[in-house]
């Protein structure tokens, strides 16, 4: 069975973060932004200056860096990098977090993710903010609904979902003590 941690890019697991509890379960899945909280494995940056900034720093020896096909002529073929297609129109927040739950639910059975808002969001006075929250909440919605050979687990998720959610057969919740007990090595 293949499972995958994926940690929203503001999620922070705080000081008694194990991170090798977390990968004896499996791979960790993020943003650039939660690599250094999160220790990922797997690591997504789809804006071309943050990534060239980050290749100049080698990041891709301490990760598997996914970097989109697009930019990769434009940043000089870089080399031990991974590639990703797609193109995201939408105006959204953290879009890496929605590249990331695509990437994850390709390689997995079971889908853990961490640090994730799926809460019916509360008016905001910034339209624009309203708008990308709305779009982020609706990418989210669709990666769990397009990949229903995959079982989503929303880890230690304070709030009830959003309504649109609750339809999702294959959206659970859980929390952390019980993933793990469940989980993790005997």
């Amino acid at each position: 069975m293949n499972i995958n941690w994926v940690m929203a890019a503001t999620y922070d697991p705080g000081m008694g973060f194990d991170v090798g509890v977390f990968k004896n379960i499996g791979p960790i899945w993020s943003s650039y932004k939660a690599w250094r909280a999160c220790v990922s494995d797997n690591v997504i940056c789809h804006d071309s200056q943050r990534t060239q900034e980050l290749l100049r720093r080698e990041f891709q020896r301490v990760c598997n860096f996914y970097i989109p096909v697009q930019h990769y002529t434009d940043l000089g073929r870089p080399t031990a990098v991974k590639l990703y297609e797609g193109e995201y129109l939408q105006d959204t927040r953290d879009l890496e977090d929605i590249i990331a739950l695509h990437l994850a639910a390709s390689v997995s059975d079971i889908v853990l993710m961490m640090g994730f808002d799926l809460a019916k969001p509360e008016a905001m006075e910034d339209r624009l903010e309203n708008h990308r929250l709305r779009n982020r909440l609706g990418l989210i919605r669709k990666v769990i609904a397009d990949n229903q050979q995959v079982q989503w687990v929303l880890i230690d998720h304070v709030r009830e979902p959003d309504e649109a959610y609750l339809s999702l057969s294959n959206l659970t919740r859980d929390n952390m003590h019980s993933v793990i007990e469940l989980l993790g090595p005997e």
